[in-house]
């Protein structure tokens, strides 16, 4: 078998092998003709999902948020429904588009009648609900986000088709409604108790296994030591470390830092 390498009939073979997927192709012929220029700018910061995420509940969001205009639309709507499942009524007619049509009890009952119908998401998907509460009158599709369809047609495209109660998850967990928090949101706060997680994930801008071994790039070795530190120093009373698989040489500086008595290995195994 002849060992040359083709570049060209890899690039080749992986597309084709992307576009076997009915979803990808799909998106394909939505990019193929643009200009790469066009494509190269196509780009999403994390701020634009998770930006002014509280740390509970009762912390105020703060001004100018960098979220794009789908987010906030999203968010706008699922304000509406969390509002009226709280039986927080007189807020729920506030913030909701359809008060200017309240002139009679009549009215009320058919708002009640609407807003019970887009409670119930169940597996419909966010475009669908964007449809539904503009029909509806709760959430009006307003000029922000027809902009935001005609100049990210694309991304729009690649979000309209998820679950909507999928982004009620990300909406629970930015509204400070979970007991989690990612380390970046934690700086300044204190908990009388906190779990820390410490994972990778797919960042190249810390290893926490360099964390406890000291070695590998320093400005990576850097930003986690710092994030590390930022994490414990938010614990007041207790502070739990989890650590998937560690190395041997991760679990001898855990106990070099916390107490041999204090490193445990959660599957009962013995360290």
């Amino acid at each position: 078998m002849n060992s040359h390498f083709c570049p060209n009939f890899w690039v080749h073979y992986k597309k084709d092998a992307l576009l076997e997927d009915a979803n990808n192709a799909k998106l394909y012929d939505q990019l193929r003709n643009k200009l790469f220029s066009e494509v190269k700018a196509i780009y999403i910061d994390k701020d634009f999902l998770i930006d002014d995420k509280k740390n509970d509940e009762d912390d105020e969001g703060k001004k100018g948020s960098k979220r794009d205009n789908l987010i906030k639309h999203l968010f706008k709507i699922q304000k509406n429904i969390f509002l009226y499942q709280d039986k927080k009524y007189n807020d729920f007619l506030r913030i909701t588009d359809y008060r200017d049509r309240i002139q009679s009890i009549d009215d009320k009952r058919k708002l009640k009648d609407s807003i019970d119908k887009l409670v119930n998401v169940e597996n419909r998907t966010i475009e669908d609900i964007i449809k539904e509460a503009d029909r509806m009158g709760i959430c009006l599709i307003d000029d922000k986000l027809l902009s935001f369809k005609e100049k990210q047609e694309y991304l729009f495209n690649r979000v309209k088709d998820i679950e909507f109660k999928e982004f009620q998850n990300l909406y629970v967990y930015l509204e400070g409604k979970t007991p989690f928090s990612t380390q970046h949101k934690t700086k300044g706060a204190e908990f009388d108790n906190v779990f820390v997680v410490l994972d990778n994930g797919g960042w190249n801008n810390y290893n926490f296994e360099h964390l406890f071994t000291g070695s590998g790039n320093l400005n990576v070795l850097g930003r986690s030591q710092k994030i590390f530190y930022v994490c414990c120093t938010r614990a007041k009373e207790r502070l739990a470390v989890f650590y998937h698989n560690p190395s041997a040489s991760v679990i001898n500086k855990a106990k070099e830092w916390f107490g041999e008595s204090k490193v445990i290995n959660v599957t009962g195994l013995q360290l």
